[in-house]
């Protein structure tokens, strides 16, 4: 609903409506205190600003930037590159009509001397360079991530991948040689006034990756993996050491959902199962991290920043399901596992408005271009087979043990939780706390020890499958 209304709003721009029109609308937008309403006033006020620009009208430039300036603190997106641009219509004052003085004419011919012109950078790249086969980014100040937006462009028809990096700063006046075999093209260059844009392009796709480290943007394009690739022996699959990201859900004061009686919370829950299936993994020989160790709350992108960060080749986030007390509490039961997609059904999208509604502001954190980087078809189909997998590794597990195993099966889902994963990803939920048969079981730790070795035996299968 939130892209139809924003659609529209864009349209108006676009077509007809006079800039004092726009600008009236989205003052009243912006009034309205309505977060999707203020999120498409600040897109509005973008809009009129650049058509200012255009146009060399600064009346309107000052409207619409002090427009952006206030939607966007709202909003909390970073709008200081903006205040400064409004700072300089503010300071601007008229100088008063002085009348000339009388021109004495020096005795000496003066020289022809050239001012020097410092630009001052609020935030700039000090340095780029290899460090192996990562490309490490270094800025002047503390990295903030919606400075850096990331995006890619593949023809495999023509061979021809790129990697983009569009950075909200300035470029140093320093040329960087970053060639790197078996990298068909690395450039680094100031693309627009306040944007630098880094392009890796290679012949070949690659599993690229990075993180944020302070004021450190790392790059891995992964091309140590192509290195060699005739001369080096494959190793098998069984014994293969994958890092994975476990994610209990919840934490701290977000306990989730409530179970039955109010014995039962979810964020403990899941907890234990979580912890019970990190031991399982660590046996097998896997490299494997909790999102957290105690009970203390995580925001929904600082889990995946965290998994991003270990360079896990799988995330999954642990969660259990529930019903209002009002509904049919002792029908709603059963395991079901999301993979990252737009909802293709209310229950979908019931499930996902729950567990994404301690940190809805995860979407003004990433934007709308983080999500739509993540849906991209390899993505969706490996979270698939993931979800697949580890779906039928719970249920034949608890099934060989317990009556009334219900399949909830595998499911699209918009959870938060799961954008800007750079790696497949799952949402599991293991049951619905809600339920009197499901609540007692969950809330056992005979049956959490079996939950989590259905789940480890989910991950081998797909690591078998998928090396």
């Amino acid at each position: 609903m939130l892209r139809l209304l924003l659609l529209a709003f864009l349209c108006l721009n676009l077509y007809g409506v006079s800039n004092s029109d726009l600008l009236k609308r989205a003052d009243t937008a912006l009034k309205s205190g309505k977060k999707n309403t203020v999120f498409m006033a600040y897109n509005s006020y973008k809009n009129l600003y650049l058509k200012a620009l255009i146009d060399g009208d600064t009346t309107l430039q000052k409207k619409a930037l002090q427009g952006i300036v206030a939607s966007g603190k709202k909003l909390h997106i970073d709008v200081g590159d903006y205040q400064k641009k409004l700072s300089k219509y503010q300071t601007h004052t008229v100088k008063p009509v002085i009348p000339p003085a009388k021109v004495v004419k020096p005795a000496v011919k003066p020289t022809n001397i050239k001012k020097k012109i410092t630009m001052i950078r609020t935030h700039s790249i000090t340095k780029a360079q290899w460090k192996g086969s990562e490309l490490i980014i270094t800025f002047s100040k503390k990295l903030d991530k919606n400075r850096v937006n990331y995006f890619k462009l593949e023809d495999a028809g023509k061979k021809n991948y790129r990697y983009i990096f569009d950075m909200h700063t300035s470029l140093l006046e320093k040329n960087y040689n970053l060639r790197k075999t078996p990298l068909k093209r690395v450039s680094l260059s100031q693309y627009k006034k306040n944007t630098v844009r880094l392009v890796i392009q290679s012949n070949t796709k690659l599993p690229l990756r990075f993180y944020y480290e302070g004021r450190k943007l790392v790059i891995k394009p992964g091309i140590h993996s192509n290195i060699h690739q005739n001369v080096a022996l494959k190793p098998s699959p069984r014994h293969s050491k994958k890092t994975i990201v476990i994610d209990p859900g919840h934490g701290g004061k977000d306990s989730g959902a409530i179970g039955y009686q109010k014995r039962v919370y979810e964020k403990e829950v899941v907890f234990r199962i979580s912890k019970e299936l990190v031991a399982i993994l660590r046996k097998k020989g896997h490299k494997v991290h909790l999102t957290r160790t105690r009970d203390r709350f995580v925001k929904l992108h600082k889990r995946t920043e965290y998994a991003n960060k270990k360079q896990a080749d799988i995330f999954i986030s642990v969660h259990a399901n529930a019903i209002p007390r009002s509904g049919k509490i002792h029908q709603a039961y059963g395991l079901e596992t999301y993979f990252l997609s737009p909802a293709n059904s209310k229950r979908a999208a019931r499930v996902a408005a729950k567990e994404n509604i301690r940190d809805m502001d995860s979407m003004n954190r990433f934007g709308k271009d983080s999500f739509l980087n993540f849906l991209n078809r390899e993505k969706i189909l490996a979270s698939n087979k993931l979800a697949i997998d580890i779906q039928q590794g719970m249920l034949r597990m608890l099934r060989s043990h317990y009556a009334k195993v219900k399949d909830g099966g595998v499911r699209k889902g918009p959870f938060w939780v799961l954008v800007g994963a750079q790696m497949p990803a799952v949402l599991v939920e293991v049951g619905f706390v809600s339920n009197p048969m499901e609540a007692k079981r969950l809330a056992n730790r005979t049956y959490q020890k079996r939950l989590a070795q259905g789940l480890a035996e989910g991950i081998e299968r797909y690591f078998l499958k998928n090396p």
